[in-house]
């Protein structure tokens, strides 16, 4: 199942192009930068055993290891070293700060002056070494991250598969979350989350060494966003129906999808993972992604009502100056109206009530350009209110007779108002407009359109031309899309 999102976004619009594009850098990442990381890290096992490092620390590691209770991986490296996996060996031991920080304690314990400088000689040089390693110089390192790296950890990844499992999971998460955020806001929260994680996880674990690379955190962080917008409120969600082999929607609580947040650290402690490392970096993504969609929200509705303050304020100036214009008129002040009714315009170029009264007063001068201008402003006026589509229709009338024939007015208008008529009812005068374009052959891209309307409304008095209607649109839409 996956959940519809919130919003009325449809087709490629409501594809979340951000996070898809995340994951694809991730792979090309992964298949560029990091393409040679394992063969350098056998490289560097190989090194580790041939200069002596590996027989050195072995059996004090084991033993080190048995001593402060981690028998199991103990055991798990002893049967890694008999299948000859040197690289998870390796990792395990090279790349263990505790055991490090416990051979420079209590080295001299069990080396002697000797051993103990040749020692602390190959550590330099293996850390020098290790830097040079993708995951290592740009992963972060809990005991000594560095600023870029809060940036760049979740770029980085052990292996395909682990990339492949945190999108799977963060695919049911992102149609919605995207959707409902945009796309700008979700990148600008994704990588934040980044940062948040990462701040999170060297507070809890700067004694250990563990760098922290790949995107499950940041896929936990996709799930937080998830349940911080929607939490227990009701998605539409897309499930397959084989029975009748067609895709169906069922309303849920979007929280229902939360289990498969655990999909992302059990599998990376079934990988191979230490546990405290994996389960902190999951929910660290998890809290952070939830946390900042909360303080995004809030910053919204802070910035709504302001704006709603500021609406309120324009509707206001907007009512003044509409009171004043009227008043004008009332009293025949005609010049100081018109400049009003202007004023009016500025304030808000979308009113329709401004334009009416600029109308009615340029109409007092029929022969000047600047009232046929003002009324071909009021018939193109995108309105869909009944009350403002009348008021358009008086007006309609009353410049058809200052005019020797309909077809002057522009085909746009024209057109317009077969649509606005055809709302209205006025279903005979919207068909005389129709028929007149429908001799002359012109053409429009939103002709189509209009005449569907204009059929729905002759559908129950004038069956036959409806449809006529209905098919010359049909007609029409096929030649626009030819």
């Amino acid at each position: 199942m996956i959940p519809k999102p919130a919003t009325e976004t449809t087709g490629l619009k409501s594809v979340p192009w951000v996070g898809l594009g995340i994951f694809l850098i991730y792979l090309l990442v992964h298949l560029t930068l990091q393409s040679d990381e394992i063969e350098r890290q056998q490289e560097m096992a190989d090194w580790y055993q041939q200069s002596g490092l590996f027989e050195l620390e072995w059996e004090n590691y084991i033993s080190w290891l048995r001593i402060s209770g981690q028998i199991r991986k103990a055991e798990t490296l002893e049967k890694a070293r008999a299948d000859g996996d040197k690289v998870t060996v390796f990792r395990a031991m090279a790349f263990d700060p505790a055991f490090e920080a416990e051979n420079q304690l209590r080295g001299d314990q069990y080396w002697d002056y000797q051993q103990m400088a040749q020692w602390r000689e190959m550590r330099d040089n293996f850390r020098e070494r290790a830097g040079a390693l993708p995951g290592v110089k740009a992963g972060l390192n809990p005991s000594a991250p560095r600023p870029s790296t809060y940036l760049t950890w979740h770029f980085l990844h052990e292996n395909l598969w682990i990339w492949l499992v945190a999108l799977l999971v963060a695919l049911p998460f992102l149609w919605p979350v995207e959707n409902e955020l945009g796309h700008r806001k979700l990148a600008a929260i994704w990588i934040v989350s980044g940062v948040v994680s990462g701040l999170i996880y060297v507070a809890f674990l700067s004694h250990r060494y563990e760098p922290l690379t790949g995107s499950t955190p940041l896929a936990a962080a996709v799930i937080g966003m998830y349940l911080g917008l929607f939490a227990l409120r009701k998605l539409d969600f897309i499930w397959f129906d084989p029975r009748q082999k067609k895709l169906r929607s069922t309303a849920l609580p979007a929280a229902v999808l939360a289990p498969l947040f655990l999909i992302l650290p059990i599998y990376e402690t079934l990988a191979g993972g230490s546990a405290p490392h994996v389960w902190l970096a999951q929910l660290a993504g998890l809290i952070s992604g939830a946390g900042l969609v909360h303080l995004a929200r809030g910053a919204e509705v802070s910035g709504a009502e302001q704006q709603a303050e500021e609406t309120d304020d324009a509707e206001r100036q907007l009512r003044q100056q509409l009171t004043s214009a009227w008043a004008s008129m009332s009293a025949m002040a005609f010049q100081d109206a018109e400049r009003q009714f202007e004023t009016a315009l500025q304030l808000d170029p979308s009113q329709f009530l401004p334009l009416t009264g600029l109308y009615q007063l340029r109409k007092l001068k029929p022969d000047a350009e600047i009232f046929h201008e003002t009324a071909r402003r009021v018939l193109s006026a995108d309105i869909s209110d009944e009350g403002l589509l009348k008021q358009q229709l008086t007006i309609y009338r009353d410049y058809c007779k200052r005019i020797a024939d309909t077809n002057e007015l522009a085909l746009d208008i024209r057109v317009k108002m077969i649509a606005h008529l055809s709302r209205i009812g006025e279903s005979k005068e919207a068909d005389k407009l129709a028929s007149d374009i429908e001799k002359q052959g012109e053409r429009h891209p939103l002709l189509a359109r209009s005449l569907v309307l204009l059929s729905q409304a002759l559908q129950n008095t004038n069956q036959g031309r409806s449809n006529h209607l209905r098919m010359l649109a049909a007609r029409l839409t096929e030649e626009a899309t030819a």
